[in-house]
């Protein structure tokens, strides 16, 4: 694994209607603009848990979940999504890209920009800043959430030096909670 960048992909242009027409467009400059290579498909499954008895929100990990599950008097699932998409190679890149199923409340994709070639984030962050720049189109904004000084990973707990799995479902929490995507 190297270092994971999470967006959430919206396209602004007139007419854009959304998941599957994001994900066609997102193919098309993928694999003939940028020269990238069709990997596999990909989905990913997000659920919203509340505590029974405080009301308190938790975005999970498959991990999490399993823990969760087995305490089901305390904690249950309030919410869930399902995203469906495509992985690509691009070089030291591998970029995953998904629309929500259900096109209700349709906000944006997801992107992943995996820069495969260091697990370190801070050696990392300016090359996928500039990935992620000349992946974008003139017509595409992008929110994510970045590190910084009152909301870094180590504030969590996390290494600030070695990229893990939960430094990725960090991200989806934050980008979930910010822009509501439930």
């Amino acid at each position: 694994m190297g270092v994971t960048s999470v967006l959430l992909w919206k396209d602004n242009s007139e007419g854009h209607q959304g998941g599957h027409e994001g994900l066609i467009k997102f193919h098309d400059r993928i694999t003939t603009t940028l020269l990238g290579s069709y990997k596999e498909s990909w989905n990913i499954h997000i659920k919203l848990f509340i505590n029974a008895k405080t009301e308190k929100r938790m975005n999970t990990t498959r991990e999490m979940e399993s823990i969760l599950e087995r305490l089901k008097n305390l904690w249950q699932v309030r919410q869930h999504t399902f995203y469906e998409g495509k992985a690509y190679i691009i070089g030291d890149f591998l970029v995953r890209v998904a629309a929500p199923k259900t096109a209700a409340n349709y906000k944006g994709m997801l992107v992943e920009v995996e820069y495969i070639s260091t697990i370190n984030p801070y050696a990392a962050a300016p090359i996928l800043r500039e990935f992620i720049e000349m992946l974008k189109s003139p017509e595409i904004d992008i929110v994510q959430w970045e590190p910084n000084a009152e909301d870094s990973f180590s504030k969590i707990g996390l290494s600030e030096d070695t990229f893990t799995r939960a430094h990725t479902d960090y991200q989806y929490m934050k980008l979930f909670k910010k822009w509501d995507l439930f």
